[in-house]
């Protein structure tokens, strides 16, 4: 059953049979169908011009063919091989959905349907995105529920923005993002990422390593939908529906409802249940001429027991065996069960397009909000006596609510938090003559809560509430709940931005430049005894940036841009943070940290052919202040922190080419080569490591996918492999992770549709098809992994770096079926 606890076509008609267009005369010709179709691939026109009345239309009499009959002396011939399943798929897409063609200034890889529906229906949009050049996606379970990371060019996914329908998803306090919260890939359309640089009015800040856009599937004019029911490894059970309503009347309104259901256990470790429910909702109205009014809406719920990150020495130790208990013995806060998650997600966008005077003004308007509510806990101690610290003052805690089971008790500690991010973007802009000038304004407001407690545990060694309550939580002897964390962060953002575009000589020439201008107040309460309470963080930056895109032939094109962006450090570092046990500081609050800023420059060459597609972009920029996020150790739990790194420089290059069909397949590749340096020595207490000139941490040198695709509108198959090279995941070099390869396999038949029923299918998609076990990704790095004496004598100490565990192998069958 879903449980919320918010605080508060007919599908496109199948076509898989080749179709031919034939306008001569009063004659009708006779399509090509199946290879004969797909190897006729070109256009043949030759017209003469006759009265448009004397054209007539001939309708097919098999729904899979077409012909047209039009004026004599006009001759049009078009042969090709498309379908579309009620999954959306087309079967001609570039390299089978992971490439589309492109004019913008700037670099852009796009995923549509045809990659998209034929992989996993649990696959997560950092998944989606794993092929395109210069991804490196670390992911620790098959189905996408555990924590991962996204890294883009050396720039860790933190420093991206993630957009859905205009609305920004990431944590305005953290700029982390999570994937399990968004849409689902049964709903999205197509997802772009444009690495190092984000558009003008797009309604991000911190976004450096770049931008990536999710829109959904538009709803059909038809009544219809799609059920998917799927079966998987480690008892993994998902099932999912849409629903289209069709056109409503003459009113110009349809919309679509979907939900899934997704049950099953982890792959490692105790083989404890996870949930996640979710809901898309998508509304569209159209003006006529005027333009379209859109209401987007994704909500989620889940709840899952965490997976461990482990050092390089406990993975080389136990490999896939390094896990949280399956046994509770009464002193072991390694037990499974506390250590688990819950959270809720409400994200709402509602774009408006509107064109005036001949579409020569256009107005978008996005209002959004972005909700998220819930926590994580792990497990701790407390000793019997109550002795602790709230913040930086001893005190002696009333334990009477809390179940002993030894020498010391077993706590249950969940960090709650709840974000509020609603905003607004407004952009206008006027075309007159060859120039397109665009202005804006952007306003967000976030307002999050964050509060750490410490609640009982039972015999069994379950929680006796997984987020905490006041009557299972420790307490002071006053009766004031204890809490090791409590603070609210405000954030007020304005932007404004002003370009200008040149679209000349036929529109071969586009040159764009342009400027945001951003103001940023951030009062924060610190509600721990300590010398901090209130404090603010202030920022107003200007960021400009200029792109120019020349097309030569048809075939032929040259890109350039210059982009810088900005971010301000996190809400949580302006509060200092204490052990509970002993109330020594371990992370020192600073509201006077500088602004991470950053400048990108790229230039880049496309072709598109009639038969192969492929682009090459050349990258460079460079940070100051750059902002490293990583995991540290609080109080026995994991919080994400960050790590001012000084300078940073990078440069490399980006690679993809992908073709049509070719009796059938659509091979895909693409690659990097990547070289970032740290610029400075990195500061550790009162004296820094010797880090300047060092190879950056998460930049592998080397990176490359493969894909080949196979779809003759019955059968279809894919294979992705994605090569990562080493990494290194601490500033000094000293410890890295190793190179891995992993590889994908997808194998499906569509039926014929009978009754009611639309192309049911059947798929097999298989991940990790080696079973390998490997490190996918650091989750938090370090100075160093040994001691090392720094520049000034001092024997610094070393800390071990974290790690992914790659997702183990998975088969997962799903069958679908329109109506």
């Amino acid at each position: 059953m879903m449980t919320f606890r918010m605080p508060l076509r007919r599908s496109l008609l199948s076509l898989t049979t080749g179709m031919s267009l034939i306008l001569t005369g009063t004659s009708v010709a006779v399509p090509k169908t199946g290879h004969a179709a797909s190897a006729e691939k070109h256009r043949h026109i030759r017209a003469t011009e006759k009265p448009r009345s004397q054209a007539a239309v001939t309708h097919p009499s098999h729904p899979h063919r077409t012909s047209v009959q039009a004026a004599e002396g006009e001759n049009i011939v078009v042969n090709t091989q498309i379908h579309h399943t009620p999954s959306g798929i087309t079967g001609r897409d570039v390299g089978g959905g992971l490439m589309k063609k492109q004019t913008a200034t700037v670099a852009i890889s796009t995923v549509t349907r045809d990659f998209i529906a034929a992989q996993s229906p649990a696959s997560s949009s950092y998944e989606l995105l794993r092929m395109v050049p210069g991804t490196n996606v670390a992911m620790s379970d098959p189905y996408n529920m555990q924590s991962g990371n996204f890294i883009v060019r050396g720039l860790n996914g933190d420093e991206i923005g993630f957009l859905m329908e205009g609305a920004p998803l990431n944590n305005v306090g953290t700029y982390v993002t999570i994937p399990s919260q968004y849409p689902d890939g049964d709903n999205v359309d197509s997802e772009s990422l444009q690495p190092t640089t984000v558009d003008l009015t797009a309604p991000m800040i911190g976004a450096a390593g770049g931008l990536t856009r999710m829109t959904l599937r538009n709803p059909a004019d038809k009544f219809g939908g799609q059920v998917n029911a799927t079966f998987g490894s480690y008892d993994t059970y998902r099932q999912s529906v849409r629903i289209d309503s069709g056109l409503l009347g003459n009113s110009g309104v349809k919309f679509y409802v979907g939900y899934s259901h997704l049950l099953g256990k982890n792959w490692r470790g105790p083989a404890s249940p996870y949930r996640r429910d979710h809901i898309d909702f998508k509304l569209q109205k159209d003006w006529e001429e005027v333009g379209t009014t859109k209401l987007v809406v994704a909500y989620t719920d889940y709840r899952l027991d965490m997976l461990t990150t482990p050092t390089m020495s406990q993975y080389r130790s136990y490999g896939n065996n390094y896990n949280y208990s399956n046994q509770f013995t009464g002193t072991n806060p390694t037990y499974y069960k506390l250590h688990g998650e819950d959270a809720g997600t409400l994200i709402v966008s509602a774009p408006t397009d509107l064109s005036f005077l001949d579409n020569t003004l256009k107005i978008n308007l996005t209002p959004y909000l972005y909700h998220s509510w819930g926590g994580f806990a792990y497990g701790a101690t407390l000793p019997n006596s109550g002795a602790a610290f709230y913040g930086n003052t001893p005190v002696t805690l009333d334990m009477s609510g809390l179940p002993s089971h030894g020498a010391s008790t077993i706590v249950n500690v969940p960090t709650t938090f709840d974000i509020e991010h609603p905003g607004i973007n407004a952009v206008a802009s006027w075309k007159h003559g060859i120039n397109t000038v665009k202005a804006g304004y952007w306003f967000d407001y976030t307002r999050q809560t964050y509060e750490t407690t410490y609640g009982g545990v039972s015999a069994s060694g379950s929680p006796l509430s997984l987020l905490g309550s006041d009557s299972t939580n420790a307490h002071l002897k006053d009766g004031t709940e204890y809490k090791s964390t409590n603070w609210l962060t405000e954030t007020y953002t304005h932007g404004l931005y002003l370009g200008d575009e040149i679209n000349a000589f036929n529109d071969k020439l586009l040159a764009e430049a342009g400027v945001k201008f951003v103001w940023i107040h951030r009062p924060g309460y610190n509600y721990i005894p300590g010398p901090q309470s209130n404090v603010d963080q202030n920022a107003f930056q200007v960021t400009p940036q200029v792109g120019f895109r020349y097309q030569f032939t048809p075939e032929h094109q040259i890109f350039l841009s210059g982009n810088t962006a900005f971010r301000m450090p996190t809400a949580n570092s302006m509060f200092n943070s204490y052990n509970g046990a002993t109330g020594n500081l371990l992370i020192a609050g600073n509201n006077q940290q500088k602004n991470e800023f950053s400048i990108s420059e790229e230039i880049g060459y496309r072709y598109t052919g009639k038969q192969i597609m492929a682009t090459a972009s050349f990258f460079n920029y460079n940070f100051t202040n750059r902002q490293i996020s990583t995991a540290a150790i609080i109080n026995g739990g994991s919080v994400n922190t960050f790590i001012n790194a000084g300078g940073e420089t990078g440069r490399g290059v980006d690679v993809e080419i992908g073709t049509r069909p070719w009796h059938h397949f659509r091979p895909y590749v693409s690659g990097e080569y990547l070289h970032v340096t740290t610029d400075n020595n990195l500061r550790f207490g009162n004296d820094y490591l010797p880090t300047a000139g060092k190879i950056a941490v998460r930049a592998p040198k080397w990176s490359a996918s493969m894909g080949l695709n196979y779809d003759d509108g019955s059968l279809f198959g894919n294979v992705n492999m994605k090569y990562i090279d080493s990494q290194y995941s601490t500033f000094m070099d000293d410890e890295s992770l190793p190179a891995h390869t992993n590889v994908d396999l997808a194998i499906g038949y569509r039926f014929h549709s009978g009754l009611h029923f639309k192309q049911p299918e059947l798929r097999l998609n298989i991940q990790n098809l080696a079973g390998s076990t490997y490190l996918s990704g650091s989750n938090s790095v370090t100075g160093a992994a040994h001691a090392t004496r720094g520049i000034h004598g001092t024997m610094i100490a070393g800390s071990a770096p974290t790690y992914y565990l790659g997702a183990g192998r998975a088969f997962i069958g799903t069958f679908s079926v329109g109506f």
